[in-house]
């Protein structure tokens, strides 16, 4: 696939819908800002370890959130195009509060950059919750309330 046939077919996607827009714009702020939070003061080898200022900046941990948020929204996009049924939304919900999980693990001693990544696996399972609860109330008031 040409990478024009690419650019073209995202575009396409994420254009269909305001909510992929959004998701879209939030992603790309949440991979600057854990990219940006490698440049924080870690507090956890300030006062813990004592280790003194400056510290390095920590290349392999941003790069592997970065990559794990690929994954995280190649996973949710897989998702959205593959699940045809009113149970997409539960699947990527199950998606991120995998993620949440695994991150949330580390969250005592988090260098600022994985705390960002944190926050955001929490704010989409919170999206993908309220998608949820909306997908179920929908489903609901259809179920009993729909005219015979």
């Amino acid at each position: 696939m040409k990478i024009n046939e690419f650019i073209k077919a995202a575009k396409i996607y994420f254009l269909s819908q305001r909510l992929r827009i959004i998701f879209a714009i939030l992603w790309l702020l949440f991979v600057g800002l854990i990219i940006t939070l490698g440049f924080s003061k870690d507090s956890y080898l300030l006062h813990v370890q004592n280790i003194p200022l400056p510290h390095p900046y920590p290349v392999e941990l941003v790069v592997i959130l970065v990559m794990a948020m690929l994954f995280h929204l190649s996973l949710l996009v897989t998702l959205d195009v593959y699940v045809h049924s009113r149970w997409k939304f539960l699947a990527m919900l199950v998606t991120s509060v995998l993620f949440l999980l695994y991150f949330g693990m580390m969250a005592m001693h988090a260098p600022p950059s994985l705390g960002g990544m944190i926050f955001w696996t929490f704010l989409s399972s919170l999206l993908f919750f309220v998608l949820c609860f909306w997908q179920a109330c929908l489903f609901l008031l259809r179920r009993f309330f729909r005219r015979a």
